[in-house]
């Protein structure tokens, strides 16, 4: 069944705009549409090409189709061994946003993560509802009894545990953890966040669960809600009196420029860097910025400061036993195939990870070896580590999608392929989860489709280069563990330009510093740039602008603990309510 259509007629009005179907655009639009709303969806993209829905393909979806490819500006501090000193800042583009290729763990974060804004209305006690409402966790029997109070069956969102029954090394990592004493968690959305724990994921029945599937995939909302496909908002359309009242676009394969009419509010859900561009080309951001580049100044507001984003930083273990997750297809003549093909005729999560761990890298005695974390400090993790799997071999068919999707130097993808030729390979990446380095998003033209000027400053704050390598000095002392010593595991030393001891043991802090600084990747979680508290009040309402509200990760003033998708969506949920409530008259 088809959305309700829509036609591209230029002047047409509707109660409500929404742009952007992502994690926080969708569920604004399908339930304003099932309240019986008049509400426009309008996404640049397309549906969500039929790879997406395979989990163990997110590394594979680089298509620019869906898929913005976004490159930083170099700081010349972080992302040293990607072509340029520039990471790769993926975005969705398509119905379903970012849950369309992202990597699908369902992380709400930590509940002090809302307490610590010290913003009314704004605590965990007002937003943990949104999480329940539009969860519909499918494996609740696998839980404790103790996790039942934080889950909800019947929303709209399926979700599950990530499942890979052929992966031996599952049982082996849990293993690696709880000799270091870190605690094995059930439930990281549960009592506790801290531990190594198996992952929640939006996964159901073994495909990818994202918002284009849970809310705009629904008969009920497909009945109500158009939706405006290949239409890209090119700016909002502002009154005299600084009301919005619609937004301008380009729509279809010939980029007829429309302008569309919001009776009620409009509602910009386009993302942490387009939301900002947006509302910079519309005259609403830093007046000397905005003078610059020669846009009349409507209200001066730190829009695109702020930024802040998880980076990770990717350490690779070999190991001399076979992983045997990819056999079947490394031993057929599918080795001619791309991996993405290989996987979405073989379907299945087989090599994304199913463990997830979260530390407190200040409670861990390196002398002791042991994580000692018994104070109410240490229940907040600072560290969040996950893993990936390479078949030996695998890089030979997978390298030239992990060089596409990372953009990272020749020299490097060598090294790997060269090893994996004889090793199997697991990658830990400790991801620093509250970082002090931020940076901005800034107009790099006034032309609305070209991409901004992304500068997310990753480690700037030497204190962010600290906390990887104590996470990273923890996954030496794992090697270290009975289980990873019976199978024969040591960690990658890469030679990496200018870093000090590559290929030898001495000054082991020093190399692996220089190291975060060269295999830096984002984590594609940028928040803050148009924030609560600063840019918009306590019900989402861009100041100085009347009907005027921003629902995506860029309203969030601060990283949570934790993967941002979950976060998001309950964002929607809660500015959806905002929304029916102060319009109900």
């Amino acid at each position: 069944m088809p959305w309700l259509c829509f036609g591209g007629t230029d002047g047409e009005e509707f109660e409500y705009i929404v742009v952007g179907a992502g994690a926080a655009g969708a569920p604004v639009a399908a339930r304003l549409a099932l309240a019986g709303a008049s509400v426009l969806l309008v996404e640049a993209g397309g549906d969500p090409d039929p790879i997406s829905w395979v989990p163990a393909a997110f590394a594979a979806l680089v298509n620019p189709a869906m898929n913005y490819q976004y490159k930083t500006i170099s700081n010349n501090v972080s992302c040293l061994s990607s072509q340029n000193r520039q990471c790769q800042a993926h975005r969705g583009k398509g119905l379903g946003g970012s849950t369309s290729i992202n990597y699908m763990m369902y992380v709400r974060g930590n509940r002090h993560d809302f307490d610590e804004l010290n913003i009314t209305d704004w605590s965990w006690k007002q937003m943990g509802p949104y999480f329940l409402r539009y969860e519909g966790l499918q494996d609740l029997d696998l839980l404790p009894a103790s996790s039942i109070p934080y889950h909800n069956t019947t929303g709209t969102m399926k979700i599950g545990f990530f499942e890979d029954s052929k992966n031996p090394w599952h049982s082996k990592i849990i293993g690696g953890y709880e000799a270091l004493n870190f605690p094995r968690n059930p439930d990281v959305n549960g009592v506790s966040q801290i531990g190594v724990s198996r992952i929640i994921g939006y996964t159901y029945r073994n495909e990818r669960m994202s918002t284009a599937r849970g809310y705009l995939g629904r008969d009920d909302v497909k009945r109500k809600l158009k939706v405006a496909k290949y239409t890209r908002c090119t700016g909002v359309i502002i009154d005299d009196d600084n009301v919005a009242r619609g937004i301008t676009v380009v729509h279809g394969p010939s980029n007829a420029t429309l302008r569309l009419y919001a009776s009620r509010e409009v509602i910009l859900s386009a993302g942490a860097l387009v939301t900002p561009q947006l509302l910079m080309l519309s005259g609403i951001g830093p007046a000397d910025h905005l003078n610059e580049m020669g846009i009349p100044v409507r209200v001066d507001l730190p829009v695109g400061n702020n930024m802040t984003d998880h980076a990770l930083v990717s350490v690779f273990i070999k190991v001399k036993e076979e992983l045997n997750l990819l056999k079947d297809i490394l031993n057929t003549t599918e080795k001619n195939s791309s991996l993405a093909s290989i996987l979405l005729t073989r379907g299945g999560s087989v090599g994304v990870t199913d463990v997830v761990s979260f530390i407190n890298t200040l409670c861990y005695d390196f002398d002791k070896r042991q994580f000692t974390g018994n104070s109410s400090e240490c229940e907040l993790p600072t560290t969040q580590y996950i893993h990936l799997y390479a078949d030996k071999g695998l890089l030979a068919i997978g390298g030239p999608e992990l060089k596409l999707h990372l953009k990272i130097y020749d020299s490097v993808i060598n090294q790997l392929s060269e090893i994996n030729q004889n090793y199997a390979l697991i990658t830990v990446s400790p991801i620093v989860l509250q970082p002090r380095s931020s940076g901005t998003v800034r107009l790099a033209s006034v032309d609305p489709l070209q991409a901004p000027a992304i500068f997310p400053n990753y480690l700037s704050d030497d204190r962010d280069v600290e906390e990887m390598v104590r996470g990273i000095r923890i996954i030496e002392q794992m090697m270290e563990t009975p289980v990873f010593k019976a199978a024969g595991a040591s960690l990658v030393r890469l030679e990496l330009e200018g870093c000090p001891g590559s290929s030898q043991q001495q000054d082991s802090a020093a190399y692996w510093r220089c190291y975060a600084r060269h295999l830096t990747y984002t984590v594609c979680h940028a928040v803050g740039t148009n924030a609560l508290g600063r840019v918009l009040d306590a019900r989402l309402r861009v100041r100085g602008v009347a009907r005027l509200r921003v629902a995506d990760a860029g309203a969030l003033p601060r990283l949570p603990r934790g993967n941002t998708a979950a976060a998001v969506i309950a964002l929607g949920e809660r500015l959806a309510d905002f929304l029916l409530e102060d319009n109900i008259n």
